[in-house]
């Protein structure tokens, strides 16, 4: 008998306030794990032999040690090509189970076919569902990812039967500067991810609602800030489990991290009280609290170490923060609605990029007023300044990067990215930009010199923000 394990949702309505209009989006968050764990399964690329095969999963079970019941982690069939699955790992599922210990999965093939030069034909898929031996637990309240992997030798024997051999485990982890991550907010997780193939290792379960992540890349940390339970929670990169938690006021809902440059104090934009929390590192804990205009949606620390710059979209307004003193220094009226920012190189320029506006905005670190106006199109979602040169790289809603530079004051190129353009971070080993696309839960990776896309990665529901590893 197969027990359907099915994930249940809950929805959660969020009114976001843009100028005078109030649009409504409707998030779906995924309901705390509770008693149970959860197992996330993907399909590793598959061999190159593979491009001309495709087959069908009918149903994945795991089987507990004890007991006779499957559980079912399959929630559809799916097929799988061979010429899309030969590039990219593959996401098959991802349930919650009950705590405990588990032998393997039981994997139901339904239908094979391959194309030759004389067209399609169809195989013999295996008679009975294979069995994937491999122990493994499932916590309570942890998520746990396991990788399949499909084997190049005896494809198809006699001709016409499909006889795959798959193998399950855990996947090798790569060296710590390869590692990147996501927050997913919809399924409360962190997907950690090798940069450099693209590719899933592990995934962190988090509190409700993961969102904004500030890294520090010398002490080992990533922070990420959980919304939805008014926490912030501290990932140890060398062991990826959560190590640390820092808990703010109810109804705080933490929205965007930053980290000043020493790696010492931590800002967080409060996104439900319009606060902003500075946190002290070495203790973990909330040094001084702040009452700004409503709904700060962005905050970058500034080179020296010792202010921030905080963007209220509804407000149109950015607070310059003292970060000794703990004070508001200045409130910077706009004309528009700010949403995202970043320092130049020398910290002397603050570029926004504005809703609704076609500029990208340059103000001014010292004289704080907006001096110039760079000519953008619109459509403005994310913003980044490159590592080495003067180049700012925006992406658009559309999903095209243009890239800015600020010095002539003009977009000098630009190419297709995908979807949209989320969030970006630049990867300064490898010289490349990677791009969070949200609706279409992907990671794009491109070389910022030719401009082609170099790999992709799926990820999980509500992408929210991207860090990596040697970003600068």
């Amino acid at each position: 008998m197969l027990i359907i394990v099915r994930s249940i949702f809950f929805l959660m309505i969020t009114v976001l306030v843009c100028g005078c209009s109030t649009p409504k989006t409707i998030t779906v968050l995924k309901e705390p794990l509770g008693e149970l764990g959860e197992l996330y399964l993907y399909l590793q690329p598959l061999p190159q032999e593979m491009q001309s095969l495709s087959f069908t999963i009918g149903n994945i079970s795991v089987i507990p040690e004890e007991g006779d019941e499957l559980l079912s982690v399959l929630p559809a069939r799916m097929i799988i090509s061979g010429q899309e699955a030969t590039d990219m790992q593959k996401r098959l599922s991802a349930t919650p189970l009950p705590a405990g210990r588990y032998s393997g999965i039981s994997l139901a093939i339904e239908q094979a076919g391959m194309v030759t030069e004389n067209g399609g034909m169809e195989l013999m898929p295996p008679a009975e569902p294979l069995v994937l031996d491999f122990n493994f637990s499932i916590h309570r309240g942890e998520s746990l990812a396991l990788f399949i992997e499909l084997s190049s030798e005896f494809l198809v024997t006699d001709g016409e039967r499909f006889t795959p051999r798959f193998a399950l485990g855990k996947t090798s982890m790569p060296p710590l500067n390869h590692l990147g991550f996501v927050s997913n907010s919809n399924d409360n997780i962190v997907t950690v991810f090798n940069k450099n193939v693209m590719e899933v290792v592990q995934v962190i379960h988090t509190g409700i609602e993961p969102k904004g992540m500030a890294l520090d890349e010398p002490n080992g940390i990533v922070y990420v800030a959980a919304a939805g339970d008014d926490i912030i929670e501290v990932i140890n990169i060398a062991t990826l489990e959560i190590t640390g938690t820092i808990r703010l006021e109810f109804g705080d809902k933490p929205s965007e991290l930053t980290l000043t440059p020493d790696g010492r104090t931590l800002l967080s934009a409060n996104y439900g009280s319009g606060t902003v929390s500075i946190i002290d590192t070495g203790s973990l804990s909330e040094t001084a609290r702040l009452v700004l205009d409503p709904e700060p949606a962005w905050i970058v620390a500034g080179a020296n170490g010792t202010t921030a710059y905080v963007l209220h979209t509804m407000a149109n307004t950015i607070s310059i923060i003292d970060l000794v003193g703990g004070s508001l220094l200045a409130s910077v009226p706009l004309d528009e609605s700010p949403v995202r920012g970043v320092l130049s190189r020398d910290g002397d320029s603050l570029f926004i990029l504005a809703e609704y506006s076609t500029d990208l905005l340059v103000l001014d670190t010292r004289s704080l007023q907006v001096t110039r106006r760079i000519f953008i199109g619109g459509e403005g979602a994310s913003v980044q300044a490159a590592p080495q040169g003067n180049y700012v790289y925006i992406g658009k809603k559309t999903g095209e990067i243009i890239v800015v530079d600020p010095l002539t004051e003009v977009f000098i190129d630009s190419f297709r990215a995908g979807q949209g353009t989320d969030f970006i971070a630049i990867d300064g080993e490898e010289n490349v930009l990677l791009i969070l696309t949200a609706d279409g839960n992907m990671v794009y990776k491109f070389n910022l010199v030719s401009k082609r896309k170099l790999a992709e990665m799926e990820t999980e529901e509500g992408g929210h923000a991207l860090v990596v590893m040697g970003k600068f």
